[in-house]
């Protein structure tokens, strides 16, 4: 016998498996569909109304659209509105192509659907005030601490005998054994200080200023109602100010003649030893107010030939107080 026949309500299949030729058939639509919709965004005279381009930057990828007439200009406009970062330090590449000018229009540049590389340059760096038009920087104000101000020499005694004795403890009567002077540290600076007096001087870079009210400088008894010099002098890459007694020229004559006393007699008449206790290179060290007083009182003279002069001077009227005393 026969098998029955199979019912009639089994419905067939109604998703048959498709084949490649039909897979092909549809890809093949939707680029057609796609090529169509590209070339209804141009118009009839084949001018192009408008594209879309993908701007690749740090944080990802973004779609930007543009008109058939914007430039470079608009398009890093339009970049900085969506993306906000600042026109002046973006830089647009496509490929290894820079887009540098502008006042070009994209379309002549750009294709529709085209990466631009964006690259963000770093801040430029703004000039401050201190610098000047040039470029050069200004060199900064040194900040002194409170209280610190320039170094200031009192009158070292009250007649020029005192000053003359006084000079002759601290410079330990020529022989270099100074009572004033602790340690050497103290001492190298003294001979720093002295050197650069003498350079300042002797290459006349150096500016005195008469004090027309020293009473900022006036707290000891001895220096009380006396007048001063105010100091600035340089040599090299240094600076100074100080602030030191001025003595009058009666006072420095009898100061450089009681040192002469000293080391000078009728009989042994020599400047050179006397030089080495009052010259111009002991007075820097051991006596800046006698120093600047000489180079204020006889400024168109070397401040080394003014104290020889002195000296000499002082050595004549020595043997003649001694001629009358006998």
């Amino acid at each position: 016998s026969s098998p029955p026949p199979p019912p009639s309500f089994i419905m067939p299949r109604t998703k048959p498996t498709p084949k490649r030729r039909e897979q092909a058939a549809s890809s093949s639509s939707t680029s057609s569909s796609s090529a169509s919709a590209i070339a209804a965004s141009t118009s009839s005279n084949g001018d192009q109304k408008g594209m879309v381009v993908r701007v690749r930057h740090s944080m990802g990828m973004k779609r930007i659209n543009l008109e058939a007439k914007e430039t470079v200009r608009d398009l890093k406009r339009k970049i900085s509105k969506e993306l906000k970062f600042p026109m002046t330090r973006m830089k647009l590449q496509v490929g290894p192509i820079a887009l540098e000018r502008d006042g070009q229009t994209c379309s002549e540049l750009l294709e529709h659907g085209q990466i631009i590389n964006l690259k963000v340059g770093a801040p430029k760096r703004v000039a401050s005030k201190e610098h000047r038009k040039d470029g050069n920087q200004k060199k900064r104000p040194s900040k002194k601490r409170k209280g610190q101000g320039p170094e200031v020499f009192h009158w070292e005694g009250k007649s020029p005998a005192e000053i003359a004795c006084n000079l002759r403890l601290a410079n330990g009567s020529g022989t270099g054994d100074s009572r004033s002077i602790s340690d050497a540290g103290e001492r190298i600076y003294m001979e720093t200080m002295a050197e650069h007096r003498m350079k300042a001087a002797e290459s006349d870079k150096y500016k005195i200023v008469e004090l027309l009210d020293p009473s900022d400088f006036t707290s000891s008894a001895v220096s009380r109602g006396k007048k001063y010099l105010m100091v600035d002098f340089s040599w090299g890459r240094k600076k100074h100010k100080e602030v030191a007694a001025l003595y009058d020229d009666a006072t420095l004559r009898g100061i450089i003649l009681e040192m002469v006393k000293t080391h000078t007699t009728r009989r042994r008449i020599t400047v050179k030893s006397s030089l080495k206790v009052i010259g111009a290179r002991a007075a820097s060290m051991f006596s800046p107010p006698l120093f600047w007083s000489v180079c204020h009182l006889y400024p168109n003279q070397e401040v080394r030939e003014a104290f020889e002069d002195l000296i000499v001077e002082a050595i004549e009227t020595m043997i003649k107080e001694e001629k009358e005393a006998v």
